[in-house]
């Protein structure tokens, strides 16, 4: 039996022999017909194993030499083929051996016993050729067995043509020109690479939005930008409008929607040299097909930035939902709250995908308001509870504090229900409210305090001394502006204090017991008498007041106030109904004191003034005139003009200086005795 690995394929390999007549075909067809006839042949996968012996590496080599050889070594096949026979008997006894061990194959063996004969009358098949089985003849080599396939009663494909040595020939020629052509190729695309991508200028079809850039260097893309207005046509920005009227900006070349001029300098340049050479190669080649505009290869939008500009928006948006109270709008007489505050979420990942697709589409304004969750409606039945009130007037506290008006309010609520259901998330919902006014509000209460001057007077220091007009100067200022509710009482010395340097005054001229001395204060007289006068035309009520020992030059007989320290004091009492308030100010151009009592009038009253002097005698020498005594009167007037009543001041005396003064001889007399 020949060794199975010499068989080729018959359905993949070549065919190999010296025959190719149609005889050969009709020996190849008696094959077929046997392996049909019976299926207990042995498949060539147990041929191999039954024939298998390391004998088979050394025979290989002779073979081949015997394909080159041919028939002058007759002598050398005879004797191959006695020790190749002798080989098959020693295998086909072994392999009955092996199979007597298994009797299952007993049948199986005997079959191929019997058809050994067969086969030896059977051609040889390889690479497309037959020969006989029979012994060779005279200087040929024994002929291989044909490798069966394994699988029953399968025919074998038809042998396949021989090589034609002449078209071998031509296609090693084909393939040599073509790997020069496809190396000439390659080197040629390498060096094209090269020059490309060490070329300092754009490729030949490059433009920058609308602007042509072909075959320029960097300086003169630059120019050419700068010279289209390129910074002002980038110089844009996508505006994002949120709910609640909240909205951000997402600039176009930091967010990488458009190029910079410096960025579009560099995109121009790089298109085509920051690849490989051969990608580089490609790029240069496929540009003069078509033109580039690189603002589109390039555009890249920056994730970082635009969810930065969203983080900020949506913190906007934060401050300005967050309030969830009401306000009432009573001038325009609307309820007004946020649909949302304190609720509204939206969906981040949603607004950053339609900010990216806004931006790549060139957009200028989008509007964004998907949220992920639900708003609840307020609770319109307790704001309702918190409003709805009876209108109520403005009051004054004991100390003339204004409490405020309370107006009154209601709304329908089933109207507001459906103005918040139509309105958008973030908007403002104005309800119509309904008001009753009260008749006093606190804006009039507060109109009413110290509206109305009720009473001033003016006094003039022409001739005074600088310390004099300075202490005067110190009292006004000190009382400007002092407020007395009704009831209170003013005491000239508790309000300005004792007179000493330590508080500021100065030394001036002032009466004391019917002396003119000079004295710490001397002056203030005057301001208690102005601010006496003030307050009996404002109808104030005079608690404590002394008039001079002489009669002032600032004003009349009856007008005036005098104070010392402790005593005499000037008092009185605010005797309306609303506070006042003591103005005080002095004029350096005309040298006067002027005090003003400002307050409410109710009923538009007035006083005037009037006095009645009687003459006073000495009580020694009686017919001797020394002074006069003073009453002043209010006279007090309606608005109309027409006389109410009369209130009377306290009554003083006024005396004259002694040399103004007629006495008698014999008091002169009289003096001279007691040696004054």
């Amino acid at each position: 039996m020949t060794d199975n690995n010499n068989f080729a394929n018959p359905l993949g390999g070549d065919w190999f022999g010296d025959d190719r007549n149609s005889g050969n075909m009709d020996e190849l067809d008696e094959i077929m017909r046997l392996l049909d006839e019976d299926d207990s042949l042995p498949l060539p996968d147990e041929q191999e194993a039954e024939s298998f012996e390391p004998a088979e590496e050394e025979q290989k080599p002779d073979r081949g030499r015997a394909r080159q050889s041919g028939p002058a070594k007759g002598g050398k096949q005879e004797k191959t083929k006695k020790e190749k026979n002798n080989k098959d008997t020693s295998k086909k006894e072994k392999g009955k051996k092996g199979k007597d061990q298994k009797p299952a194959k007993k049948d199986k063996a005997k079959k191929q016993e019997e058809l050994a004969d067969a086969f030896d009358q059977l051609p040889a098949i390889k690479g497309g050729k037959t020969k006989s089985l029979k012994a060779p003849e005279e200087g040929q080599l024994p002929l291989e067995e044909p490798e069966k396939k394994k699988g029953k009663g399968k025919k074998e494909k038809p042998p396949k043509p021989p090589k034609d040595p002449e078209k071998m020939k031509q296609n090693r020629l084909t393939a040599i020109v073509f790997l020069v052509i496809i190396s000439l190729i390659v080197i040629g695309a390498t060096v094209g690479g090269y020059m490309v991508t060490h070329n300092g200028t754009t490729l030949p079809k490059v433009y920058i939005g609308e602007i042509f850039v072909g075959n320029m260097s960097a300086e003169e893309v630059e120019a050419v930008l700068v010279e289209n207005n390129w910074d002002e046509q980038v110089d844009t920005a996508l505006r994002v409008k949120l709910p609640a009227n909240v909205s951000f900006k997402v600039d176009s070349c930091l967010s990488g929607a458009k190029l910079s001029r410096e960025r579009a300098v560099e995109a121009a340049l790089s298109y085509g040299h920051d690849g490989n050479w051969y990608e580089n190669l490609y790029r240069f080649l496929l540009n003069h097909i078509g033109p580039v505009d690189v603002t589109i290869v390039s555009q890249v939008i920056d994730g970082s930035y635009v969810r930065e500009r969203i983080a900020e928006g949506l913190s906007k948006l934060d401050k300005a939902t967050q309030d969830d109270s009401y306000e009432v709008d009573e001038k325009e007489e609307v309820l007004r709250l946020r649909k949302g505050a304190g609720q509204i979420q939206l969906d981040e990942e949603g607004l950053y995908n339609q900010i990216v697709a806004a931006l790549e589409a060139g957009m200028e304004e989008i509007n964004y308001t998907q949220l992920t969750g639900t708003i609840e409606m307020p609770d319109f039945q307790a704001i309702y509870d918190e409003l709805a009130v009876e209108p109520q007037d403005a009051q004054f506290t004991e100390t003339f504090d204004v409490i405020s008006e309370v107006n009154g309010c209601w709304f329908d609520t089933v109207e507001a229900a459906d103005l918040w259901k139509a309105a958008e998330p973030g908007d403002l919902v104005e309800i119509p409210l309904k008001l009753t006014y009260p008749e006093t509000t606190a804006e009039s209460l507060r109109s009413m305090l110290y509206r109305d001057k009720l009473g001033s007077q003016t006094t003039y220091y022409t001739w005074s001394t600088d310390n004099r007009i300075s202490n005067i100067e110190k009292v006004a200022e000190k009382l400007n502006g002092h407020i007395m509710m009704p009831g209170d009482v003013f005491s000239y010395n508790e309000y300005v204090g004792q007179r000493t340097a330590e508080a500021g005054f100065l030394e001036a001229g002032a009466y004391d017991n019917g002396e003119v001395v000079q004295e710490i204060g001397g002056g203030i007289c005057q301001v208690s008498s102005t601010l006496y006068c003030a307050i009996m035309f404002a109808q104030l009520e005079t608690v404590e007041r002394t008039n001079h020992y002489f009669k002032v030059d600032y004003l009349d007989y009856g007008l005036d106030a005098t104070v010392s320290w402790p005593s005499p004091d000037f008092k009185f009492k605010n005797s309306r109904d609303y506070p006042v308030k003591i103005v005080a100010y002095c004029n350096d151009e005309d040298k006067s004191l002027t005090i003003e009592i400002w307050g409410t009038d109710v009923d538009g009253s007035y006083v005037e003034m009037r006095t009645t002097k009687l003459v006073v005698y000495d009580s020694v020498y009686v017919n001797t005139a020394v002074g006069y005594g003073v009453s002043a009167y209010r006279m007090v007037y309606d608005a109309e003009g027409n006389f109410l009543y009369e209130v009377e001041e306290p009554y003083g005396i006024y005396y004259r200086h002694d040399d103004e003064i007629q006495w008698p001889p014999e008091k002169y007399a009289a003096d001279a005795a007691a040696g004054q």
